[in-house]
């Protein structure tokens, strides 16, 4: 069986999303690694709670808290702050590509994540997707931004998905993008993402994902299906994102109420050259 038919089956919501991986030659990992950047994690290495390494991850934040999920097969971890308000955690990797997410680039771009919110309505807000380095700290996301998506995250470049706290809960998961010289205030892409996947994030693990086509399109996925609203690149400054990019997610407990954010896994791809296309 060809690679590329594995790649194209049915997924459920512990694996990848089909209509994200399809049309990622997964394959040059192996046969050309020079031309692709690629990244799969399922958590499946022991390591000690509470470091600042976590595997192949850097964990940075407020007193960050993090663990092994004992009673879930395959490789879950959780992250969270350690009870205080403004506590946070976040999961970062190394910078994975530069000036990809760029018209005309011919380099392609895909990214998925797989998180759970115990509690939907808990006071807090998360980030998942991709970040420049200097978003890899304490601070993220902003203390209490009740004002979202105005003054939401330190001022540098990102796009992904975020949820901002209104005082209250979390609120809906927004696609956005963040540029570098934009006071920390989100652009939203689509807003409420999950209204209409069939889940709320509430106990229930969401896949979220998205892929650039190397051209000007990016297009924002959640549990394999694509959310109805994209992103042009020419509405980017300059029609890119300047900064190299890696991944980041986590969680700010605005309240304090020691509120958790599980990772089932994350996978990530990049053509490291143009792809001709």
């Amino acid at each position: 069986m060809s690679l590329a038919v594995r790649y194209n089956n049915a997924g459920t919501a512990g694996q990848p999303s089909p209509s994200i991986w399809g049309g990622c030659p997964v394959d040059k990992s192996l046969t050309a690694p020079d031309e692709l950047c690629y990244l799969w994690d399922d958590f499946l290495n022991n390591f000690t709670a509470n470091e600042v390494i976590l595997g192949n991850w850097l964990v940075v934040g407020t007193n960050p808290d993090t663990a092994v999920v004992t009673d879930e097969p395959y490789g879950v971890i959780n992250i969270s702050g350690s009870g205080a308000g403004d506590d946070e955690a976040y999961l970062c990797s190394n910078l994975l590509c530069n000036e990809v997410i760029k018209k005309n680039s011919n380099k392609r771009l895909w990214f998925e994540a797989c998180i759970k919110m115990d509690d939907a309505d808990a006071d807090v807000s998360i980030i998942c997707g991709l970040g420049e380095s200097a978003l890899m700290a304490a601070e993220a996301i902003a203390d209490d931004p009740t004002s979202y998506p105005t003054s939401a995250l330190n001022d540098y470049d990102f796009i992904g998905f975020m949820a901002g706290t209104d005082g209250s809960n979390m609120g809906g998961i927004d696609s956005v993008y963040h540029q570098d010289g934009d006071s920390g205030t989100v652009t939203i892409v689509k807003a409420d993402v999950l209204a209409n996947s069939g889940t709320d994030n509430d106990d229930t693990y969401v896949k979220l994902g998205f892929v650039f086509d190397g051209r000007s399109t990016v297009t924002f996925f959640v549990n394999g299906v694509a959310s109805g609203t994209t992103l042009d690149v020419d509405d980017l400054t300059s029609d890119k994102l300047d900064d190299a990019l890696g991944i980041i997610i986590g969680i700010k407990d605005d309240a304090g109420g020691n509120d958790d954010l599980k990772i089932d896994w994350v996978r990530f791809a990049c053509d490291k050259v143009a792809c001709g296309r």
